[in-house]
């Protein structure tokens, strides 16, 4: 079964050892959340994400399935101007 790419938010910043955990997982950190997107091999690796991301106290933000060639929203310094 091929892996479905996923996009999932979550309010603030990631921790450093959350994002090692999670593989190929492209990551981009907005004003106030983290967009992560990503292969998910099936539906109980999704959910195992879920659990992880709730376990470290993250606020959820939002999932969803994406389709090949939806760009990725360009990373944003919330310090420049």
């Amino acid at each position: 079964m091929a892996a479905v790419e996923f996009e999932i938010r979550v309010a603030g910043r990631l921790p450093a050892d959350v994002l090692e955990e999670l593989e190929d997982v492209r990551v981009v950190t907005q004003d106030v959340e983290t967009v992560m997107r990503g292969p998910v091999r099936d539906q109980a690796a999704l959910i195992g994400i879920i659990n992880r991301l709730q376990g470290q106290g993250i606020e959820l933000r939002g999932i969803r399935q994406i389709g090949p060639g939806q760009a990725l929203p360009p990373a944003h310094d919330p310090a420049e101007p």
